[in-house]
């Protein structure tokens, strides 16, 4: 189909719709969108003509169909993410196995006391029932060096590496943690199955994966990388914002406080370093991480780049494809966590 030939396909589905014809626009974008897949600006119109004429499902099936198809295709997942409910449906329900409740240690580096305390009543909320404890680490020199203390200091069966500006929606959250760390020896919520560049979102589509949250004005945007949900396995770097595992395997990877003498770049290291070991890292696009802050890419970040670059060969690869994620805004916690449930349960590709 020429360029010509897919406008004039569009502008027909546009007259379909303005005449009420909303089931006539729908099967011409799906026949547009069989054929032409590549057309961006059909998967939101495809969104939108599905809610009209109330085919939802056959729509989101059409999305999954053409992401597998093609795992570079993010319109098709962008279209998938806002056809997706946003209040919890009882197909989306969770099933647990019994776990015995492990002692956990949640190492948190923090100068910031407001922070620290909001941090800490989230994590005490999502883990009660669950025996744990926090170890602040104040005036860390750098991050690694702060997590030396931290895991040292720690009594924990595991670990959970965490920024201080956090917060946890899942209210089972120690369930899904131990569900997850009985499949893998490392545990984040975002991480690609590619290193090729100082930070693990330069790997690019397709071998970016999970989900975090952040807040957006009053609600919150809830930003994924892939449909391998909830566990994506295979993973080779990952965002520090949240790493978890045995306490024994953070002793035996450490961090290095010589590299990673700052506030950057330890999470690529450390993710690295354990993958080249032989461990199992994943990412888990379930477990309703808030993260406060989007990061930073400052003259400090781009230091540690050139230090991660010079120690590990394979992160000289750069930038490939496409690196952020698709998201959609909610109004509140509870849509962003029915959202995150049904994005990882419903319609799942075979």
């Amino acid at each position: 189909m020429q360029s010509s030939d897919t406008e004039h396909a569009l502008e027909e589905v546009r007259r379909a719709r303005l005449a009420g014809q909303s089931v006539v626009a729908f099967e011409r974008l799906i026949a547009l969108l069989r054929e032409k897949p590549q057309t961006g600006l059909a998967w939101p119109e495809l969104a939108s003509v599905a809610r009209d004429c109330g085919r939802v499902e056959e729509a989101m099936a059409e999305c999954n169909r053409a992401y597998e198809a093609d795992r570079e295709l993010h319109p098709a997942l962008k279209a998938l993410l806002h056809l997706m409910p946003d209040e919890l449906r009882a197909t989306a329900a969770i099933r647990r196995r019994a776990t015995k409740r492990f002692p956990i240690s949640i190492i948190v580096c923090s100068n910031d006391d407001t922070g620290f305390a909001a941090m800490v009543a989230s994590y005490r909320s999502a883990l009660a029932g669950w025996p744990h404890e926090v170890v602040r680490i104040r005036k860390a020199s750098s991050l690694a060096e702060g997590y030396t203390r931290g895991a040292a200091a720690a009594t924990g069966q595991v670990v959970i590496f965490t920024h201080d500006d956090v917060e946890l929606l899942a209210a089972d959250f120690g369930d899904r943690l131990a569900d997850h760390l009985a499949e893998c020896d490392i545990l984040g919520v975002a991480g690609a199955t590619r290193a090729t560049g100082p930070t693990w979102s330069f790997a690019g589509w397709p071998f970016l994966h999970g989900l975090i949250i952040y807040p957006q004005g009053a609600g919150y945007r809830v930003a994924v990388y892939s449909r391998t949900v909830p566990l994506a396995c295979g993973i080779r770097v990952m965002d520090g914002v949240f790493l978890a595992m045995r306490r024994d395997i953070a002793l035996a990877v450490g961090w290095d406080m010589e590299t990673c003498d700052g506030f950057h770049g330890y999470d690529v290291d450390f993710t690295l370093r354990a993958a080249q070991r032989g461990l199992r890292l994943a990412v888990a696009s379930d477990l309703g991480l808030v993260h406060r802050s989007y990061g930073s890419f400052d003259e400090n970040w781009v230091a540690a780049a050139r230090k991660l670059i010079a120690r590990h060969a394979e992160l000289n690869q750069g930038r490939t494809g496409t690196t952020g994620p698709v998201a959609r805004d909610v109004p509140s916690a509870r849509h962003a966590m029915a959202l995150v449930d049904n994005w990882a349960r419903i319609g799942r590709p075979s």
